[in-house]
């Protein structure tokens, strides 16, 4: 939300958005918006005169450091009040060293799910700038419809700047405040939530036979579909060029299949455009407990393209759920390895690799302490096997186009872990039971911490000067 209200945010070529921003920043009334940490977000220039201080000096800054430095005790404050309900009556303040009267308006602004996230004010003078009154009434009444038209014009920029202006679907601002919410409300209240990726199948096609128009054409369409056809609670967001987010909150991972079920097969049989037929390819992931928003569109993103890979037109999940078969949420698991960005190597396909692992891990160790289906545990190690041994042979000829010089020693030492990993997968199949501890000693100890964060590091420096590819994993 601290950025939404920014000039810079404002859509380039959306006329509607300029105008709207125009009014607001041009009006004589005073508006400001302040967050909930105290500090401004918005201000226009008639709020920053009041201040004596240029508008794009106060994002940023915290209200009363602001007026405590700039020595204007009797300038007008946001203040806290505005963060629960509409407040609305006269006030005098200081402006330019001559005390003016104003009608002054607080009120708050609400995301997504209803709740307050800022506070915003706009101050309407009353009388002319002498300090005279010449009809009080009649200022009055210019100042309530002022007010009016300035409080309509706000909400329009909070709308736009969360709106795709193709669309008409939310934005990646918004997704990311609605499911960081609903991630919370994961964690403290044990509530499901589950993330879908679709993707236009063929879209480029599409463009290059028909033209730009059709593919415009498609995706507003495909949105209009989307919304007649998920719960008012869902929300759909257009992510990046033909591909969209469906976040659908209060819903677990098989309750989620359905719906992606549903959306796929309502856009094949809804005839998007006359030009060709549309599908979608879905990918879906529910929430885990202490991922990030990466991670977790992460996971669902994956999904999406291994449904690309089965032939389009089709469905695919990421097999973790918070729910046992007889649909009993799970509790979070205790024991789980977290990724945290001082992993990074920069190399965008290293860094994600590494991730899946941690993934695929939190993925045995939960099925193993929740003591789920033999058959869900072999499942979960045998991807984990498999995962382990594609990073290691993309990270050797990795090695091999970089020249780092302790290449041999590592494919050795990847040699190692493959063999211990496949004696815990081979115990595993044939025991009745494979004891936890043994399994987080290989992945907490063996592959994170001595491999992954230790002797990975030995060849990031490398990265850094691999020339003329852009950090890229080289293609087998």
């Amino acid at each position: 939300m601290s950025e939404s209200l920014a000039q810079t945010d404002i859509p380039v070529g959306n006329a509607h958005a300029s105008l709207v921003h125009s009014l607001v920043a041009q009006s004589p009334a005073l508006i400001a918006i302040r967050g909930d940490d105290g500090s401004y977000l918005y201000a226009n220039d008639a709020f920053a005169q009041m201040l004596g201080l240029p508008a794009e000096s106060l994002p940023g800054r915290h209200e009363e450091d602001v007026l405590r430095t700039a020595g204007v005790p009797r300038a007008l404050r946001i203040g806290g009040d505005a963060a629960t309900a509409v407040t609305f009556g006269e006030e005098d303040a200081i402006v330019g060293r001559r005390a003016r009267r104003f009608l002054v308006t607080r009120f708050p602004l609400r995301g997504a799910d209803g709740g307050t996230i800022a506070a915003g004010m706009i101050a309407t003078e009353i009388g002319n700038r002498t300090g005279t009154v010449a009809n009080p009434a009649e200022h009055a009444e210019h100042a309530d419809t002022r007010h009016a038209e300035l409080l309509h014009a706000l909400e329009q920029m909070e709308r736009l700047a969360y709106t795709d202006r193709l669309t008409g679907a939310w934005n990646r601002r918004h997704l990311e405040d609605a499911a960081l919410l609903e991630m919370s409300r994961a964690e403290r209240h044990g509530h499901a939530a589950s993330l879908l990726v679709l993707d236009v199948d063929h879209f480029k096609e599409i463009n290059d036979q028909f033209g730009h128009a059709v593919g415009d054409y498609v995706l507003v369409e495909l949105v209009r579909r989307i919304r007649g056809d998920i719960r008012r609670a869902d929300t759909v967001t257009r992510w990046g060029g033909e591909e969209f987010v469906v976040l659908a909150p209060d819903t677990p991972l098989r309750e989620a299949e359905l719906l992606a079920r549903k959306l796929c097969a309502r856009v094949a049989e809804a005839q998007l455009s006359s030009a060709r037929p549309v599908t979608i390819s879905v990918g879906v992931a529910e929430y885990r407990c202490g991922e990030s928003l990466e991670h977790w569109l992460g996971r669902a993103d994956r999904a999406m393209y291994r449904a690309k890979n089965a032939g389009r037109n089709r469905v695919v999940l990421d097999p973790f759920t918070a729910y046992a078969a007889d649909g009993t949420r799970q509790a979070c698991s205790p024991v789980q390895l977290i990724w945290r960005d001082s992993y990074r190597s920069g190399n965008e396909h290293v860094d994600r690799q590494h991730q899946q692992l941690f993934e695929h891990a939190n993925r045995l160790l939960h099925a193993l302490i929740s003591h789920a289906a033999r058959d869900e545990v072999l499942e979960a190690m045998q991807a984990l096997v498999e995962d382990i041994r594609a990073h290691f042979e993309d990270e050797e000829r990795l090695h091999g186009s970089i020249g780092f010089p302790a290449r041999e020693a590592h494919a050795a030492e990847h040699g190692r872990l493959l063999e211990r990993a496949g004696r815990l997968f081979e115990r595993a199949r044939d025991d009745a039971e494979v004891p936890v501890a043994d399994v987080f000693e290989f992945l907490a100890y063996d592959v994170v911490a001595q491999h992954l964060v230790g002797a990975d590091r030995q060849y990031f420096p490398y990265l850094e000067v691999l020339p003329g590819t852009g950090n890229a994993m080289p293609c087998a």
